[in-house]
Order: structure tokens, then C-alpha cells, then sequence
């Protein structure tokens, strides 16, 4: 009896989830910007990279995901917060998520769609989309952006390290056209 329930034990320890929160990055850089409020409308990611699991390609080129390793939030919320935080520590302007919380309409309004983003099979992480900067006082624009980082520390936890590395260069690319 004995060794059975120390087997049972031993085998519900087997199935933890392990959620992994990306060690948040702030550029240094600091960008000139005309937009002095901006809204973060929108952030679409694929469906593969909207689930908890975080997605990783294999060799062959198909991507999976492990249910045992997965993102402590949702990804395309994670993003954008990466998003809020880099584009108010690098430019003037106050940005901050819809629903606008502030007072009057924001200058400008972000939205992000994201083809790709997944830990590609050779060591670095992708993400690449297009982004739409919708402006109240001056011109619309639309931005491409195809950006990687390499995996500099093994397993999930370099892999999650690693996107918020591309997540704060997409702010960066954005804050330059606000």
C-alpha cells in the first residue's frame, strides 16, 4: 500500500505546468515622437501563438506546443503590455490600452497584427507582421517589421527571455513612426 501511494505521489507531481512570465526589458533609447497620447487598439497574433502553449518549431518546420511549458498570460497580452511599457519608457507620449482611459481621444491608435511568433528550430525566436498607426492629427501610416533574437539561455525560459528581446524592438520600430 505503501509503495502505491508513493507512486501516486510521484506520478501527480509528473503533470505540473510550469507558466513562464518573460523577465520584462526596457530599451534605453528614447525616441522624438509628434503623437503626444496613443492608444494600443489592437494586438492579433495567429491562433497557434494565441494559446497558453508556447509555440517552438521543429527541424521539419512544423510547430508545437507543449502543454507542460506554457506563457503565464495569454501571448497577445503579453505583447501588448511589453508594447505599453516600451513605448512609454522610450517616447513622450502617455500610451495606454483600450478602451481609451483618458480624458478626450488619443492622438494616434496602434494596431498590431502578427504573422509569426514562435521559437524558430534554429535558436531564435521570430515575429513578423504588420502594424497600423491610425493618426487623429497627421498622417496614417502602416509599418512591416520581421524581427528576431537569438535564444541565449536553454529551454522556455530563453525562449520567453527572447521574445520579450523582439517585443521591445517592435516598440522601438513603432515609437518611430508615432
Amino acid at each position: 500500500m505503501r509503495r502505491i501511494l508513493a507512486l501516486c505521489v510521484a506520478l501527480a507531481g509528473c503533470g505540473d505546468t510550469l507558466q513562464y512570465v518573460p523577465p520584462p526589458v526596457t530599451s534605453q533609447e528614447r525616441v522624438g515622437v509628434s503623437a503626444r497620447t496613443v492608444m494600443i487598439e489592437d494586438v492579433s497574433v495567429p491562433e497557434y501563438a494565441s494559446v497558453q502553449e508556447i509555440a517552438v518549431q521543429q527541424p521539419d518546420g512544423s510547430i508545437i506546443a507543449d502543454a507542460d511549458n506554457v506563457w503565464a498570460d495569454l501571448p497577445d497580452r503579453a505583447l501588448a503590455a511589453s508594447l505599453l511599457r516600451n513605448l512609454n519608457a522610450i517616447t513622450s507620449a502617455k500610451v495606454a490600452p483600450a478602451p481609451w482611459p483618458l480624458s478626450g481621444f488619443p492622438d494616434a491608435e496602434l494596431s498590431v497584427f502578427v504573422e509569426d511568433m514562435y521559437a524558430g528550430a534554429d535558436g531564435r525566436v521570430r515575429l513578423s507582421g504588420i502594424y497600423a498607426i491610425a493618426s487623429e492629427t497627421g498622417r496614417d501610416r502602416l509599418g512591416r517589421f520581421d524581427l528576431s533574437a537569438p535564444i541565449t539561455v536553454p529551454g522556455f525560459v530563453g525562449i520567453t527571455a527572447a521574445h520579450e528581446v523582439v517585443w521591445a524592438e517592435l516598440a522601438l520600430k513603432i515609437a518611430g513612426d508615432l
